[in-house]
């Protein structure tokens, strides 16, 4: 193999950028991936009744893996895949594992065996799809922790995700984004997307495109993908 002469360009694709989307229930999390181009949902465990989408339902950790190989093999027309959610995912691969291993819990296994087994298999389906052709979205939900400094206490919003799949799904993805609500100076409540990082929740963007941004306040359904992709091209401002 031979070693690179230059240094290779920051890609200028969003979807080169895996995406992690979390925020509380109802809030609108499904209905924003919906609105992404040439998108197809993998669902597991509901919460699309009422959106027209293209989705394929999994049931089981099988289900996932056919999903997921025919996506990264077969001709199609989708460009990205949304996982909704992948708490619930990670659930499927949870039993697939513990009823391949003979046991209920990973705990159970000595010298964490069974977490291992678990995050190997939920990794191999995941980088598949991360390293394909196709964008990857991953929506999970959110609850708040206590912090403690020595002088406060604090909440902090993070995902519902265990601790032990949260460290692989952070190292996957290359934008996370939090969707909550907030109260302008009119007294009116906006939904809004957090970007940045912060102690009081979880967010950041390596590309630093939406993150330079700041805080993308939503409006109706329907026009926030497209104000989301400009601005990560550049072509929309805050003055805007």
């Amino acid at each position: 193999m031979a070693l690179p002469k230059e240094k290779k360009k920051p890609s200028v694709n969003l979807w080169d950028y895996t995406i992690l989307l979390y925020g509380q229930k109802l809030i609108g999390k499904s209905s924003l991936a919906n609105e992404i181009p040439n998108n197809i949902f993998l669902i597991a465990g509901g919460g699309l009744e009422a959106q027209e989408c293209f989705e394929v339902s999994i049931r089981n950790w099988d289900d996932y893996l056919s999903a997921v190989t025919e996506l990264v093999t077969q001709p199609h027309e989708f460009k990205v895949v949304t996982l909704d959610t992948i708490d619930r995912i990670h659930k499927l691969c949870t039993a697939y594992v513990m009823k391949k291993l003979g046991t209920s819990y990973p705990g159970d296994l000595e010298f964490g065996k069974g977490y291992d087994a678990v995050k190997d298999e939920f990794m191999r389906p995941l980088m598949a799809l991360v390293l394909s052709k196709m964008g990857v979205m991953m929506i999970s939900h959110v609850k708040d922790i206590e912090m403690k400094t020595r002088v406060s206490k604090f909440n902090k919003s993070i995902t519902t995700l265990q601790d032990h799949i949260w460290q692989l799904v952070e190292s996957a993805s290359g934008i996370i984004l939090y969707y909550t609500m907030e109260t302008n100076e009119k007294g009116e409540e906006k939904r809004i997307l957090k970007t940045r990082a912060s102690e009081y929740y979880i967010s950041g963007d390596r590309t630093n495109k939406l993150s330079a941004y700041g805080d993308i306040e939503l409006g109706p359904v329907g026009t926030n993908w497209t104000k989301i992709q400009k601005i990560f091209d550049g072509t929309l401002t805050k003055e805007e």
